[in-house]
């Protein structure tokens, strides 16, 4: 088949299922033919194998996301592989990055926590932009092997170090903590791309999705960390506004939105 009629017919085949079918042509075309989308222009004689298209666009036709399809997802100013063991990671987590890029560099922070690295995204964002070390856990094994090639695609190894365990419990002495918990409450009515392929304890927790953020905060108190920047759901400030008071937590508490206006994570300072 002619790359201008593969075109044609994958994006008529995704008319009704993705809001861009045109963009989502040429990214799983592209994919197919081992080239990068603005390269297809120069492609205008390639003979597409027209089964192996129609096996990528049957997929995406099932609600399977792009970014698992392809193996590539975008996230600040760099692409990450990516596979059904990591969460994809969201455009509103790179608030958390600069987040916590603004309060490294006017802190001199140099050790920093990750508490479910996932994918590697802001662990791999925030040592590309600054100058701390990084130690990173993750419940999930599958989710730390993504994490390492991710690290290893940009020469991180000396920078984060990667530990399978639960919260914080091998991850040493540091001053400044960031996380992106699951936080979703499990009753939730997910859509069927994120329910069906992307993994559940990435995305929920008990207590309507307030167990690992409570945990956070309880860590907060018990090891009395300086700095900590959290992304939470849209309706939970009001929960972790009650639940840090009740902890009588020894520093400041901000909460931050996202580009849409929702509540969206938080930031914590200790007091000087």
């Amino acid at each position: 088949m002619m790359l201008k009629k593969a075109l044609l017919w994958a994006q008529k085949e995704l008319i009704d299922v993705v809001e861009r079918p045109r963009l989502e042509a040429e990214i799983l075309i592209a994919y197919l033919l081992g080239c990068r989308r603005e390269e297809l222009i120069l492609k205008e004689i390639e003979d597409i194998d027209f089964e192996a298209l129609k096996a990528l666009i049957d997929r995406r036709k099932n609600h399977e996301p792009i970014e698992y399809i392809t193996n590539k997802v975008s996230f600040y100013d760099f692409e990450l592989f990516i596979d059904k063991g990591a969460l994809i990671p969201r455009p509103e987590s790179e608030i958390l990055v600069d987040k916590a890029l603004e309060l490294i560099k006017k802190h001199d922070i140099n050790k920093v926590a990750e508490i479910g690295i996932g994918s590697g995204a802001l662990s791999i964002a925030i040592a590309m932009h600054s100058n701390v070390t990084i130690n990173a856990s993750d419940i999930s094994k599958e989710a730390l092997e993504i994490a390492k090639r991710n690290i290893e695609k940009f020469s991180l190894q000396n920078k984060i170090k990667l530990f399978h365990c639960n919260l914080d419990e091998k991850l040493g002495e540091y001053e400044f903590l960031i996380s992106n918990p699951p936080y979703i409450d499990p009753s939730y009515p997910l859509a069927k791309n994120v329910k069906d392929f992307e993994p559940h304890t990435a995305l929920f927790a008990p207590q309507k999705g307030l167990k690992i953020l409570f945990d956070i905060l309880n860590l907060i108190k018990e090891k009395d960390i300086k700095f900590v920047v959290c992304e939470m759901g849209y309706d939970q400030k009001k929960a972790i506004a009650k639940k840090a008071k009740e902890l009588q937590l020894d520093g400041e508490l901000k909460f931050y939105k996202d580009l849409a206006g929702f509540d969206r994570g938080f930031v914590y300072k200790k007091f000087q």
